[in-house]
């Protein structure tokens, strides 16, 4: 039998303790040092108040919690530890004091004291508002002098700051219930936190105007804190009976599901080779590969590539980087003819200025944007017949920012990754509720145009700050490529889980791992074994193209759902667990069913058609669906 945490999470590392903490109607999960899902009876006012490290290539190390002491009482909680956070640069020091009162008000303190100088982008705390009856709701902003202003979090995903010095921000939680968070000790901006995937806004310390990395010196002291107040009362009390099941219905819907494709990741030519049977039994339309010129890419490479889409009975999408280093006309002239010497012939090339040639931070652009239009301009100019696609190979916050020349391409794209600023298991499902957001915005400023993912997934492949992380513990961490939860259940609950969003918000084509590798759906070991994200990927790549029925969870958080007709016109129900808990789920009408789940990691690493062979059950209108489990339903008698 395999071990549970391995199954689940493809590690054995353990899910870090949870300790609930309550005053009056106030309860905090207490996580790693952090305070999370803060709520007012049912209402999730805060999603977050963490104090955090953060690396000069923005990682954020997990803090070394130690001496911790909790007293929780019928009128309130203190809570007290010792932290320690460790990065490249060294070891910083830290020490809480968290207070919750009777009448819910709740006080974060944190204090720095660095033995030595310590090098950091950001040290202090951070404050999350969820999206859910936040975003586009008012908010009342207090600033640093003490002067108000009235203003409303995003509809849609902001490019910039939302807010900059900040003292106190106060919103409507619920009707009738007003929630002010106060920040002392440093000076305070806003982000929306959607644009990198986070399902979020989040309120920083020190703003990023000023110079960064900074130093903290040796032996000096720096307090910050945190305090939550209440006024006013909901308009409604809280009906919570304990966690009813969720329910799944259908509703109208004109979508149709995305193409899907797979990367060209981290693995050997002899790996993707070895893995390339399996890879084209999955039906996968795309398989989107990076051509950078900076990176020695040559020719040779061009004809891998083609061989392996070939081998994979799919098609090449080319991201070529220009670097611009010199007449972007002439650049992509020669990769035209290195291009022509292959005899490739791809479905299309997405088109991307370097990095540094981007406006990564907020504020005005460094380089003239018109540089864009040059670049786009050449591209249609040396590829008149070509399918060209814009954006950006960062995150979506890079294209927020550089929005391409609409008039010369023909869809658009960018990246996804949930680890870029949390790695915690039920973060990086909550990250699923920026999706419907990031495609209204692009919606917004592209029209109707085609709109691609040519990554979306739980590691990072690439992005614009720089490599992804190492990870040679093989551990949950920020910006890393190498996700030991890829090879479990958990990923393919959070792949179905995005696949479904992607699909119901009109994404054209999705590309949510590669064949093999770090971000892999095959694992190319001593033997060839599959990862549960594999039977996910395949059983929705083989849908491409048809007609998604509209299906609602009453509880997203906890089940997502996506369902179209398979070939025999019998719609097919897909459901992801997203939690670490059984859920149970009721169904519009009963089918047959079949389960990725513990009880059949072991045998589905092992079969390709391990779900077209498992012996379904025939099921009424109530399953339960194990800890990030998946369920395949046909329905109907």
């Amino acid at each position: 039998m395999v071990e549970r945490s391995v199954a689940l999470f493809g590690t054995s590392q353990p899910v870090p303790p949870r300790l609930t903490l309550t005053a009056g109607s106030l309860t905090a999960t207490l996580e790693n040092g952090a305070l999370r899902w803060i709520r007012h009876g049912d209402i999730e006012v805060l999603r977050a108040i963490a104090w955090q490290v953060r690396d000069r290539n923005w990682d954020t190390p997990e803090p070394l919690v130690t001496n911790l002491v909790v007293q929780q009482q019928k009128t309130g909680f203190r809570v007290t530890f010792d932290a320690l956070c460790r990065s490249a640069d060294g070891e910083l020091p830290w020490l809480a004091e968290i207070i919750g009162e009777a009448d819910g008000t709740l006080r974060f303190t944190g204090t720095a004291r660095p033995r030595v100088d310590f090098l950091t982008n950001r040290t202090g705390f951070v404050i999350l508002h969820p999206l859910a009856g936040v975003a586009g709701r008012p908010v009342e902003i207090t600033h640093t002098n003490g002067e108000t202003r009235q203003a409303r979090f995003p509809e849609l995903i902001d490019p910039e700051q939302c807010f900059l010095d900040i003292r106190s921000l106060a919103h409507e939680a619920a009707p009738g219930l007003w929630a002010t968070s106060r920040m002392e000790g440093d000076t305070w901006e806003m982000e929306d936190h959607r644009n990198w995937l986070d399902a979020s806004f989040k309120t920083y310390v020190r703003p990023l105007a000023l110079p960064f990395p900074y130093k903290l010196a040796g032996g000096s002291e720096a307090t910050q804190s945190v305090t939550l107040k209440f006024s006013g009362r909901p308009s409604a009390p809280s009906m919570a009976n304990g966690p009813r099941p969720v329910a799944i219905t259908y509703a109208d819907s004109q979508a149709r599901m995305p193409v899907l494709g797979l990367r060209v990741g981290t693995e050997t030519l002899a790996e993707r080779m070895r893995a390339a049977d399996l890879g084209r039994r999955t039906g996968i339309g795309l398989v989107n590969a990076r051509f950078d010129p900076r990176a020695d890419h040559d020719v040779q490479r061009l004809g891998h590539l083609g061989e392996l889409a070939q081998a994979l009975g799919a098609e090449l999408a080319l991201e070529l980087v220009v670097p611009c280093r010199r007449d972007p006309a002439h650049e992509l002239r020669d990769f035209a003819e290195m291009l022509s010497q292959s005899g490739v012939q791809p479905e299309s090339i997405a088109v991307a200025v370097a990095e540094d040639r981007l406006r990564l931070v907020p504020g005005p652009p460094p380089p003239d944007l018109a540089l864009l239009g040059v670049v786009y301009g050449a591209a249609r100019n040396v590829f008149p017949q070509m399918t060209i696609g814009g954006g950006t190979f960062g995150f979506f916050a890079e294209l927020n920012r550089n929005w391409p020349p609409f008039g010369l391409i023909d869809y658009i794209t960018h990246i996804a990754a949930s680890v870029v600023h949390a790695a915690d298991d039920r973060t990086m499902m909550e990250n699923l509720e920026s999706l419907p957001a990031m495609a209204r915005t692009v919606r917004a400023f592209a029209g109707a145009m085609p709109y691609r993912l040519i990554a979306l997934s739980l590691g990072l492949d690439s992005g614009p700050y720089g490599e992804p992380a190492p990870n040679p513990d093989d551990t949950r961490r920020t910006l890393v490529r190498r996700d030991p939860r890829q090879r479990g259940l958990f990923a393919a609950a959070w792949a179905l889980g995005a696949l479904a969003e992607a699909a119901h918000n009109g994404i054209a084509a999705v590309t949510p791992a590669a064949l093999a590798g770090d971000l892999g759906i095959v694992e190319c070991g001593d033997r060839l074994s599959l990862h549960p994200i594999y039977h996910v990927v395949r059983g929705l790549a083989r849908a491409a193209g048809r007609d998604v029925a509209g299906t609602v969870s009453s509880d997203p958080a906890r089940v997502r759902a996506i369902a179209c007709r398979n070939a025999a016109g019998r719609i097919v129900l897909w459901l992801a667990n997203l939690t670490d808990e059984v859920q149970r789920v009721t169904l519009p009408e009963g089918g047959n069913l079949r389960r990725l789940d513990e009880e059949t990691f072991a045998a589905a690493g092992l079969a390709a058609d391990f779900l077209d062979r498992q012996k379904a059950t025939r099921i009424g209108r109530e399953i339960e669906i194990g800890a990030y489990g998946i369920a395949l339903i046909e329905m109907g008698e």
